[in-house]
């Protein structure tokens, strides 16, 4: 079996960020020997353009940041947001550069337009990618690597939802830490209606999320639920109306964003640790987090700050 050091530049910089353990190793052989070329991303230019400049009409992942936010848009509104092949490791590099970015410390996830957060994968990529039970394993190790990207940022992550969220948008939706929707929003996982199996690892994280009696009524039925469903599935933490939402989103980013970063990056990793099961958790990884807090500036100007009744400034030192 190929071992991950000896994958194609592109793919180990794509997972850079990651640990290879997070990566099962049933996808190894497959990403060290597919010739599928992985262009430099459209993205990378929105990126590194995002304080006010234009963005490139290229990029199918749209990148801004600003006042510790980063806003990151799913951008091909012509498909309703349907993730193409493309997009997946687009999203990815982008989630890796915003781990890396100190000047980063909320991000949220949103769809271009009113109609759709994400309509699941383009179905007229199906051909290439779906035709084969062996393209079908290169698409799903590609797009694995980037969900396990945004999952495992240790930032916090906002997924804005407008409109369809459904099948690998949904799955998208629900990597997000908090999900808040608009009440004209749809949800919905649909292998049943189109004869597909639905693998392990989307449906661990469906179990993981909204846990397996959720998970069961959505992969049973193939339902499109409403958001008032949604919320009672615990698909999505809070609904607005549509003209709320944006100011919903933005007063839980800011919220988070004047919090301090080192907290923030703790309370993820110790959360994600307290989902295990207890032979499994990382006690020591807990510990150490902590302490950080503990011997940080930050700690020392929130006790200042309480003390002399103002906001804090953390710094993430």
């Amino acid at each position: 079996m190929a071992h991950p050091g000896s994958f194609p530049r592109h793919l180990r910089k794509l997972a850079s960020r990651q640990s290879w353990e997070n990566i099962p190793q049933k996808y190894w052989p497959i990403l060290a020997t597919t010739a599928t070329p992985l262009r430099v991303s459209a993205s990378v230019a929105s990126y590194n353009n995002t304080r006010g400049s234009a963005m490139s009409e290229d990029a199918t992942i749209l990148t801004t940041v600003e006042d510790g936010i980063a806003r990151v848009v799913l951008h091909q509104p012509k498909r309703r947001n349907a993730m193409r092949y493309q997009m997946w490791v687009e999203l990815g590099e982008t989630m890796d550069r915003l781990a890396a970015d100190p000047a980063v410390r909320v991000i949220v996830v949103a769809g271009a337009g009113a109609q759709a957060f994400c309509a699941g994968a383009d179905i007229s990529e199906f051909d290439e990618w779906r035709s084969s039970p062996e393209k079908a394993r290169v698409y799903d190790a590609a797009t694995h690597v980037s969900c396990e990207a945004l999952k495992n940022i240790p930032k916090p992550t906002i997924g804005e939802i407008r409109g369809s969220c459904i099948g690998g948008g949904m799955e998208l939706a629900l990597l997000c830490d908090i999900r808040l929707c608009s009440d004209d929003a749809r949800f919905g996982v649909t292998p049943a209606k189109l004869g597909l199996g639905y693998n392990l690892d989307d449906t661990c994280l469906l179990v993981e999320r909204l846990g397996a009696p959720a998970t069961r009524e959505i992969l049973f039925t193939g339902r499109i639920f409403s958001p008032d469903e949604a919320l009672r599935l615990g698909i999505v933490n809070r609904v607005a109306t549509d003209a709320g939402l944006t100011d919903m989103v933005n007063q839980y980013a800011s919220d988070i964003a004047a919090n301090a970063p080192l907290t923030l990056k703790a309370s993820k990793a110790i959360i994600a640790e307290a989902a295990k099961v207890p032979d499994e958790r990382n006690q020591v990884l807990c510990n150490q987090l902590v302490d950080d807090c503990y011997a940080s500036a930050d700690f020392i100007e929130g006790r200042r700050a309480f003390a002399e009744k103002r906001k804090p400034q953390f710094t993430g030192a």
